[in-house]
């Protein structure tokens, strides 16, 4: 058995050979059905990645939650939240580990006579570094003593470090915000962009001195740490009736990493969805191609079944090496538009400075699918050689 299928694919193989274009051509519908599918799998598992990577970098990992004001993120939200509230959470919330607040804002930077327009101007508190890994390359971060002397110290991206101060180093100078002066006391890594959000054209400051510097006393967001990650939806309804109470209202709401990355996954979800319907036009048309070809090699091989058959060949010795030679056809389709699809997906990737993300289930689906192709639309014309009569075979002209 092993040997007849060996010649079998012998046999498939050098059929198509014999008929170069033609054999591409049927493997043309296969081989587009496959690269979409694998070129958007595989773009979307580095997308996902990538979102995964941005949102931990801004500090929403999985060992945390986001309490952010504002029930509704289509509404201007109207913070109600205060720097007393950091300790009242941890207080009463037994389960909270620490919690770490930061306020959004703008405001042009004056070095002098040289301006830097619109950074993104943070107010966080002392304990950021330690729990989101805003890592520093030279100086240092503010401490709990600064944030509540409410001092005026600020650290900077590399960015805005090398626009204002070129090769000289910034610590110890002093820059202008929205009228006052704030000594630079540490330099931020490198960290690249989030979407426009270019995290390298930042200023941190004290929470406290952020809010003074805004005019306003109030909070945009606090990033909660629970001091068992499997109890974060425990602790979350905690902080939810807490801060319920403490403001009177619920317009705040709570964002987890789980459910950014939810979000992403429900786009792939109908992305995918949408590609695969293509995909499966594109599978049937390449399998009738499949069918339609086998069926035309029936009829030119008649006379070498009758033959076959003539000197004792089975049928379903006849049906197997149709049913090779229409798999080998699909497989080799699948197989290149796997290759394509990859190669598709890493220049993608590459263009984008995404990271590639093989899904090999993907791949392993691709290459069964192929099979299946292979053999279903295979099935009928290696059937109807078998079922040749061998003594009209061996007359046919």
């Amino acid at each position: 058995m092993i040997f007849f299928l060996w010649e079998s694919m012998k046999q498939a193989w050098r059929a198509l050979l014999s008929n170069k274009v033609r054999s591409a051509l049927t493997m043309l519908g296969v081989i587009i059905g496959i690269f979409s599918v694998i070129t958007l799998v595989t773009i979307g598992e580095g997308a996902k990645k990538y979102v995964t990577d941005q949102v931990q970098s801004l500090g929403a990992g999985y060992d945390s939650f986001i309490m952010v004001a504002g029930k509704d993120n289509s509404v201007p939200p109207n913070p109600k939240f205060v720097y007393a509230d950091i300790e009242l959470i941890k207080s009463r919330v037994p389960g909270v580990k620490d919690v770490v607040a930061i306020n959004p804002g703008s405001g042009d930077i004056y070095y002098g006579k040289k301006k830097y327009k619109a950074p993104v101007i943070i107010g966080t508190t002392a304990n950021n570094m330690a729990l989101m890994g805003w890592g520093l390359a030279s100086g240092r971060f503010f401490n709990e003593a600064e944030v509540e002397a409410r001092r005026k110290v600020a650290v900077i991206g590399p960015k805005v470090a090398k626009d204002i101060f070129g090769e000289i180093s910034p610590l110890g100078e002093k820059i202008k915000i929205r009228g006052n002066n704030y000594l630079i006391i540490g330099v931020t890594e490198a960290k690249g962009s989030i979407g426009v959000f270019d995290m390298d054209a930042r200023v941190i400051l004290p929470v406290t001195t952020a809010q003074n510097m805004m005019g306003t006393g109030n909070i945009m967001r606090m990033n909660i740490f629970p001091k068992d990650v499997a109890k974060m939806d425990e602790v979350k309804a905690k902080v939810k009736v807490l801060m319920e109470r403490r403001l009177g209202n619920d317009d705040f709401r709570f964002i987890t990493q789980q459910g950014i990355l939810d979000i992403v996954n429900n786009i792939l979800v109908v992305l995918t969805g949408f590609v695969s319907g293509i995909a499966a036009i594109s599978l049937l048309v390449g399998g009738i191609g499949i069918m339609n070809i086998m069926l035309v090699a029936v009829n030119e091989r008649v006379r070498e079944i009758g033959v076959r058959k003539a000197i004792g060949a089975k049928s379903r010795d006849i049906v197997l090496q149709f049913l090779v030679e229409s798999m080998m056809i699909s497989l080799l389709g699948g197989a290149l538009g796997i290759i394509i699809g990859l190669l598709g997906a890493f220049l993608i990737m590459f263009f984008i400075k995404g990271t590639l993300v093989i899904a090999w289930w993907a791949v392993i689906l691709a290459t069964v699918v192929s099979a299946v192709v292979g053999i279903f639309f295979g099935v009928y014309p290696a059937v109807r050689a078998a079922r040749l009569d061998p003594v009209i075979a061996l007359r046919y002209e």
